[in-house]
């Protein structure tokens, strides 16, 4: 059975810290402080068996963040309210934020039974509990009352929690690890150790974690859950990690061991949010605010342009410029509280903790992403289709959702490249789109070049192969472009024939640049030699070039092709006799100033004639053949 974690929350002095001793056995008020002034103001942790935890969270408002670092790992929550009192401000605040959480299950106990004698106002504390809880949707497994002095009332709420969590399985992925640390010591002889609860995957002793946000990589000594040495831990266990070579100064309630390289730190993301509907307080553009993750804070400014502002009850889609990166991910859920004076006002879920679009168009982005995961798979493998990712890539930016992936892709009709690249039909409608637009360009701005090859369309669009392959492939079922031996070309462009004017402007070409010989010509000089129009003279220069009768090179070189094979067999029988080809060397093997002899040279390193080597060259593949 899986180990399942339950958080106390309730008000100041309403008994919580005695109920989990009663329940446990141990007192959680560990620090001297706590027991000088009466009250939890850390987190305190105890067992009820071997798969059970209980983390008993501070009731004072001066340390709710201390309450939020510990509910971020609990799965569910037992709510305490004292009997002579009821349900005081910060039970509802400790009620709002569990929802917010998404804990809205637990156990409620009221205490202190013993100090009212009349029944019927406990049945109205009790009544006032469950409409408040219905509010607030929080749906209670049973209630309990416990006579503080007798014990009463305490097997009871034992039996039904040991009962009502029997049932339940946690799942997730095994892949990725993650926990979140809310507490880190040292221990002479041993080292430093966190704790914290495991939110998802597994890992054993020996492994190799990273510590954020210092991108920091160790590797794990021990590990200790419920008290016991154990070489492995998996989602819901409370455990302490014993880190190699690691010291605490670097550690902060806050920080993440993860699994390496599987989460990048980020400072502005996309959240979905809610505001409660008790408060008073307003969510305006740019304001600053107190962002609670996991067992830590980070203040940020929200960016929205829907509305004016967001009061209570409204929800909608937002950016958070954040003031420090954080190891945050897909669909994690924050709180949100006023900077000053502080209040918790919202709840959060992340959309997208990297923006994956351009800037210019994040607020449409932002109108239309989906809340659902599953759904918003979909949108973002279409919305980025021109960069499409791997599964392995996705699985990171969707690390909660790691063992759904390949499931998602086959329900969503979501297509798998031979290397693993995700992309769907939409993608290859819009692949055509950019595509053809680009073919219709470059035979207008190339009216004597017929074909395009493949490395001239990948080099273009950037593309993964397999992508660029496919929607070549659409584009020729639809009959929108022709395959030849050499590329390819849009078939609504009507090639004209050279008419004998262009024939003969287009032998003059070729001619002036087989009268420079060995010695390479620029454009310029072409263009003031031929007076011919730049853009008539490249549409020349571009045909002689596709048909091998030109080379170009460097920046804006050309070259006979008859004198670079001359050249080409002069660098062929000099490395006969040597085996390393120096600028120098080349230089009165050709007759080149340096100024040519270098671009020819970076052209022959292309082509793979010659190897570069620091300072020299050698006789590459394609020469040596």
């Amino acid at each position: 059975m899986p180990q399942i974690v339950i958080g106390t929350a309730g008000h100041i002095d309403h008994g919580k810290t005695s109920l989990v001793k009663a329940l446990t056995g141990i007192d959680t008020d560990q620090l001297i402080e706590e027991k000088r002034r009466g009250m939890t103001i850390d987190l305190g942790f105890a067992y009820l068996n071997d798969c059970l935890t209980i983390i008993d969270v501070p009731g004072h408002e001066k340390f709710i963040r201390n309450m939020t670092a510990g509910a971020s790992g609990i799965h569910f929550a037992l709510i305490v309210v004292a009997a002579d009192d009821g349900i005081m401000p910060q039970t509802k605040e400790h009620i709002e934020i569990l929802t917010l959480l998404g804990i809205n299950k637990g156990w409620v106990a009221i205490t202190k039974v013993d100090l009212i004698k009349d029944l019927e106002w406990i049945d109205l504390i009790e009544l006032d509990i469950r409409d408040y809880l219905l509010k607030c949707g929080f749906h209670p497994f049973s209630f309990h009352r416990i006579n503080n002095l007798t014990g009463e009332g305490i097997d009871e709420l034992n039996n039904n929690i040991q009962s009502d969590i029997a049932p339940i399985k946690l799942t997730g992925s095994k892949k990725y690890f993650r926990m979140n640390v809310d507490r880190f010591f040292n221990i002479t002889g041993f080292g430093t150790v966190v704790t914290g609860t495991v939110i998802q995957g597994q890992i054993t002793t020996g492994s190799s974690v990273e510590i954020l946000p210092n991108n920091l990589v160790t590797k794990i000594r021990n590990i200790h859950s419920h008290g016991k040495k154990v070489n492995n831990i998996s989602t819901g266990d409370r455990a302490a990690i014993n880190l190699a070579h690691t010291k605490t100064n670097i550690l902060n309630r806050g920080s993440v061991i993860s699994t390496p390289k599987i989460i990048k730190m980020t400072k502005r993301i996309i959240a979905h949010i809610k505001m409660i509907k008790t408060t008073d307080w307003s969510l305006k553009n740019k304001q600053r605010v107190r962002i609670h993750f996991g067992t830590s804070q980070v203040l940020a400014r929200v960016l929205i342009k829907s509305k004016k502002e967001y009061k209570k009850g409204d929800v909608g889609s937002m950016i958070f410029n954040l003031e420090s990166e954080i190891p945050i991910i897909m669909d994690d859920l924050f709180i949100i509280r006023t900077y000053s004076p502080i209040e918790t006002i919202a709840g959060g879920k992340v959309l997208d903790p990297y923006i994956m679009v351009h800037l210019k168009d994040v607020y449409s982005y932002i109108d239309h992403i989906p809340l659902d995961p599953k759904t918003r798979f979909l949108y973002l493998v279409n919305i980025i289709w021109d960069t499409p990712k791997t599964i392995d890539e996705w699985e990171k930016i969707f690390l909660s959702y790691t063992n759904k992936i390949v499931r998602w892709c086959e329900e969503l009709n979501i297509k798998i490249s031979d290397k693993s690249f995700l992309f769907t039909d939409e993608s290859i409608k819009k692949g055509e789109i950019f595509l053809t637009k680009f073919f219709k360009k470059f035979h207008r701005d190339n009216p004597f070049k017929r074909l395009i090859p493949f490395e001239t369309l990948l080099s273009f669009t950037k593309w993964e192969n397999d992508f660029l392959y496919l929607v070549l492939l659409e584009l020729n079922k639809k009959n929108r472009i022709k395959e030849e031996d050499r590329g390819y070309y849009l078939t609504e462009i009507s090639f004209l024939t050279l008419s004998k004017s262009e024939s003969m402007d287009l032998q003059l070409i070729e001619d002036l640049v087989e009268s420079s010989g060995s010695v390479p010509i620029l454009f310029s000089e072409i263009l003031n030699l031929s007076k011919k129009k730049p853009n008539y003279l490249k549409g020349l220069i571009n045909n002689l070039v596709y048909n091998d009768k030109v080379v170009k090179f460097g920046f804006d070189f050309y070259m006979h092709n008859k004198y670079l094979m001359l050249i080409l067999k002069d660098l062929s029988g000099y490395f006969s006799f040597s085996n390393e080809l120096k600028i120098s060397d080349f230089k009165k093997l050709t007759g080149l100033t340096r100024k040519t002899a270098i671009p020819l040279l970076e052209y022959f390193d292309k082509k793979e004639y010659t190897i570069r080597k620091e300072n020299f060259r050698i006789i590459g593949n394609d020469l040596s053949e």
